[in-house]
């Protein structure tokens, strides 16, 4: 069962990849989601990932936010999950990963994580609801 939902920021949360434009419909659905914590999970330098703390961190259902610079791997490398999940101290089976990269979903999967690929909102929110978790 999903208990906690792993979110890229870049293509997901922020629309188009590379801005700083929130997907505020998507954002406004986390703090309703059945699911005990859900974290941002990017590859950012220090700069940008403060940027985003600030733009998004603080945001109602977001729990924190794992940054590639700080766990020291690059999604979508294994070790990039495994840090991440034993850092917020959860299972692969407990966690739902959406990208919209290919490359980290497989990246995801190899880690034995439940990932799918983001398309818009609309395809999130069935999946959603298909999990149980909205």
């Amino acid at each position: 069962m999903v208990t906690t939902l792993l979110l890229d920021v870049d293509g997901v949360l922020l629309v188009p990849a590379g801005s700083l434009d929130p997907n505020e419909e998507l954002l406004a659905v986390l703090p309703r989601l059945a699911v005990g914590g859900v974290y941002l999970v990017t590859n950012q330098n220090p700069r940008r990932a403060a940027v985003i703390r600030e733009l998004l961190g603080g945001r109602p259902g977001i729990s924190g936010v794992l940054v590639s610079y700080e766990i020291g791997f690059l999604k979508p490398e294994r070790a990039f999950f495994e840090r991440a999940l034993a850092e917020i101290g959860r299972t692969p089976q407990e966690c739902l990963f959406v990208d919209d990269k290919p490359v980290y979903v497989a990246g995801g999967t190899a880690a034995g994580i439940d990932s799918v690929l983001f398309r818009d909102n609309a395809q999130l929110f069935d999946l959603l609801r298909a999990r149980g978790v909205l």
